[in-house]
């Protein structure tokens, strides 16, 4: 068996951290051991620990800042040879130095796993030092092309795509405890957002649709629209509170529910009719998968990974990102085709089941794991 040490910045739990939960609770335990290190307790380790899996701390500064640079560097490396490891998978940004430094002192083969998208930013340090780790592993195709160089991926690129449990996110989940609490009748159209809290996610165009759609049709009652999330990290502490507000300035209040952090999310999807994702940029989203994987139509902003994911006209729509009549307009075609909604719906879940089962996504990272194990 081969120790992995999963280095990662962050202790709560989002995107990807269930990418890292899944892979935890799916790896092959007889060929691979799983440790990983983390900043801190928190939400994200109590996961980790419910399911056997070993974690330990250590706090990794920015690079500039140099102040306990040195500190984290000697524990990491000390780290691989105390325990044995035989590869470090790194999994922000943050920590990407700090494991390759790691792994050159011990040496071992590191992995760095991109899960961002960077569009506007003046300089890409992962780009400018790819040479450094043996795989990159990036999460959708927008996500790679960071790395292209002359239109072309290295051979240390590769493309694994977010993964799901099938089994757990299914269309045939009751939703009605959902629809329940909050007390949405059956013959309401609810519409989802499902994310945490920040400006990239661009709930102010999920809103401004919905005010739309509230003045398209008279009986707005016919209408519900969900959001799904919390402020997850620091940074997004007070988004929460502008959003309320923005959606009390457009006057739509009694149409939007918010329903804070759900653990029970194959029940949420289930309560929704349609789910959208407006966000300016998106690597792979997440709830795209699950929601398809629910037998959902998905409406999704023509970003990045989502265009990969949903195929438009089959699986799902895609708009333009700052469209908030384009996203009322996708909306109000779902809204007023039901078969085809419930088509699409049927369609994003054979698309899962092919490509994104939780399965697939284990056993590809697997695959690079060993290659990189046995060349050593």
């Amino acid at each position: 068996m081969d120790n992995i040490a999963i280095v990662h910045e962050f202790h709560e739990i989002a995107g990807a951290e269930n990418s890292l939960l899944y892979l935890a609770r799916n790896i092959d335990r007889n060929r691979f051991n799983l440790i990983f290190i983390l900043p801190r307790q928190g939400q994200f380790c109590e996961e980790l620990e419910k399911i056997g899996t070993e974690v330990n701390f250590c706090e990794f500064p920015r690079i500039r800042g140099m102040a306990g640079v040195g500190r984290a560097t000697r524990f990491l490396s000390d780290f691989v040879k105390k325990k044995n490891i035989g590869l470090i998978h790194s999994n922000s940004i943050r920590t990407h130095i700090y494991s390759t430094v790691a792994a050159r002192r011990n040496r071992i083969p590191v992995i760095w796993h991109q899960r961002n998208l960077l569009v506007n930013e003046l300089i890409d340090p992962d780009s400018l030092f790819s040479f450094l780790p043996d795989k990159i592993i990036c999460n959708s195709a927008a996500v790679a092309r960071r790395f292209a160089l002359f239109g072309f991926l290295p051979r240390r690129v590769v493309v694994i795509y977010n993964g799901v449990d099938t089994a757990r996110f299914r269309p045939d989940v009751g939703g009605e405890n959902v629809r329940k609490e909050y007390r949405i009748p059956s013959s309401q159209t609810v519409i989802g957002i499902a994310s945490r809290f920040h400006e990239n996610k661009n709930h102010e165009t999920f809103f401004k649709a919905a005010k739309i759609l509230c003045r398209r049709y008279q009986d707005a009652g016919s209408l519900k629209f969900l959001v799904v999330g919390a402020s997850v990290f620091e940074e997004d502490r007070q988004r929460e509170v502008y959003l309320r507000d923005f959606v009390h300035r457009q006057g739509i209040q009694d149409k939007i529910v918010f329903t804070g952090f759900r653990k029970d999310m194959p029940e949420v999807y289930a309560a929704m009719d349609i789910l959208v994702i407006s966000s300016f940029r998106e690597a792979c989203g997440r709830v795209i998968i699950e929601a398809m994987s629910s037998g959902k139509p998905v409406i999704g902003s023509r970003t990045g990974g989502n265009r990969e994911l949903i195929i438009h006209g089959k699986t799902g729509i895609v708009f333009p990102p700052s469209s908030p009549k384009a996203l009322a307009e996708a909306i109000a075609y779902l809204v007023e085709r039901r078969d085809t909604a419930r088509a699409m719906g049927e369609a994003g879940r054979r698309r899962v089941e092919q490509y994104f089962d939780i399965r697939i996504n284990v056993k590809r990272i697997e695959a690079v794991y060993a290659e990189l194990l046995g060349s050593i």
